[in-house]
Formats: structure tokens, sequence, C-alpha cells
């Protein structure tokens, strides 16, 4: 059985490595909470504070995975 996970996705809606991470998530059936910095810009300090410059920004337990990387995710996330 699984352990709980807090999973954030900060992401653009409109950019391609954002798309593909949410349907990472999705075809994972990983829950998560997204956050849209597009829609609410001050979140980009979140991710400074983080160390992360880009988007997608997947954060598991707070571990971030800063850029969409598969391999990562599905190591952090053990997948």
């Amino acid at each position: 059985m699984p352990y709980l996970q807090e999973v954030l996705l900060y992401l653009d809606p409109e950019d391609a490595a954002s798309r593909a991470a949410r349907a990472f998530l999705a075809r994972h059936k990983v829950a998560c909470v997204e956050r849209d910095v597009r829609r609410d810009p001050s979140l980009r300090q979140d991710l400074a504070a983080m160390g992360c410059d880009r988007l997608p920004t997947v954060v598991v337990n707070g571990v971030a995975v800063c850029g969409y990387d598969p391999g990562v995710l599905r190591d952090v996330l053990g997948l």
C-alpha cells in the first residue's frame, strides 16, 4: 500500500513541459495540488525560495523537482 504524499505542481498551463508533467501525474494516478503561476505570479517567489527557476516544478513531501524529468519524478514518487 503506497504511503500518502503531498504533491504540489507549480505550472503554467500554456507551457508544454507543464502540460507534460500534469499528464505524467494523471497517468500515474498521483493526486496533486496545482499552483498556476500564470494566474498568481507571486508563486514565483515560492519557487525562488526552493531554488527553482523553471517550470514545471513538482514538490513531493517537500522535495522539489525543478523542470520536467520523468525519471527523477518516478524516483521521488516511488513509482
